[in-house]
């Protein structure tokens, strides 16, 4: 059975069963049993507990003459190096200046982790599944710095992807008010036609232009901007990773409100549009998905990346992966 923790002083003391370098590195990990690796020579290995056998967990590739011998097999600590001596080929060409390093994580490891980071599991399962099929530290380092800018351009893509689901849904709404303007009449008011006494320049109580805009709006059809609480955000509590939904009833059972109030934005980019003119409803935001809404009350786009509930909304636009 391996050693489950390893003394600090043996980093300090001890010596590569394979090369006789000093400086080892120790690794600690919470489920597995610690293993020590070599700076030199690059492999990585177990401690039988109380005994003299130590199980190579990492053969780099400099030594892959002796993989199918010494790897996950026990062997005694002072005989290691022998082994390797009797198994290197007698004219071993020297590595290339153009490969890549023994500590650049392989194809086949980075497309593994990129698959459990697509499927939703965090760094510290995707780091103990990386160790545990034999890389070393510096390998699993490098593919955790990858996923991490995958993560980032995600964001990055996400983001893009809102504004532009933004800007058409504004473009449609002033296209809609713009419309029911011109059937009301109202339409002179907006290009000054009617006069009216304009307000003085930078007068701190002159309306805003969403005042001016409510004005011309039935008092029936008015919402009551005084009484509409603010949204409010709870990050990391809403769904997991899901797909885009196809209909309006599947799209409520995954965000929440009724059918009735979610329809399909645009084809190009899978989004919904959520707009509720009655009482503001909570929203949940799926894993991976962003949310674009609206402050009730200044009117101020907002967006946040899901997992999340928002509280409180009565507009609002969500994009898919």
């Amino acid at each position: 059975m391996p050693r489950r923790n390893i003394p600090e002083s043996w980093v300090k003391n001890g010596r590569c069963p394979a090369c006789g370098a000093a400086n080892l590195k120790l690794t600690h990990l919470s489920d597995i049993p610690d293993h020590l690796s070599c700076t030199k020579c690059e492999i990585s290995f177990e401690v039988e507990n109380g005994g003299r056998y130590v199980r190579l967990k990492h053969v780099p590739e400099a030594l892959e003459f002796v993989d199918e011998i010494l790897r996950n097999r026990w062997v005694e600590a002072s005989k290691l190096a022998g082994i390797i001596a009797k198994h290197r080929p007698v004219a071993e060409e020297k590595k290339a200046p153009d490969q890549p390093s023994a500590a650049s994580p392989t194809d086949d490891a980075w497309k593994r982790a990129l698959r459990m980071y697509q499927l939703g599991n965090n760094p510290k399962t995707i780091q103990t599944m990386l160790v545990q099929s034999g890389l070393n530290q510096e390998q699993v380092d490098a593919i955790l710095a990858r996923l991490k800018r995958v993560a980032e351009d995600e964001t990055q893509q996400q983001n893009k992807k809102f504004w532009i689901v933004a800007g058409i849904s504004l473009f449609v709404l002033v296209l809609l008010t713009g419309m029911w303007l011109a059937t009301s009449g109202k339409v002179p008011v907006l290009f000054g036609t009617v006069t009216a006494t304009p307000a003085p320049t930078q007068d701190p109580n002159q309306p805003s232009a969403v005042t001016m805009l409510m004005k011309l709006i039935p008092a029936g059809a008015q919402p009551n901007l005084a009484n509409l609480p603010d949204p409010t955000v709870e990050t990391g509590k809403g769904p997991a990773k899901a797909a885009c939904p196809a209909t309006p009833e599947s799209a409520a059972r995954l965000f929440g409100g009724d059918p009735s109030l979610w329809y399909r934005d645009v084809e190009e980019i899978p989004s919904w549009q959520m707009t509720n003119s009655g009482t503001a409803i909570s929203v949940k935001v799926p894993a991976g998905m962003t949310a674009a809404y609206l402050a009730n009350r200044s009117f101020k786009a907002l967006s946040i990346r899901g997992p999340a509930t928002i509280y409180n909304v009565n507009f609002l636009v969500i994009t898919c992966d």
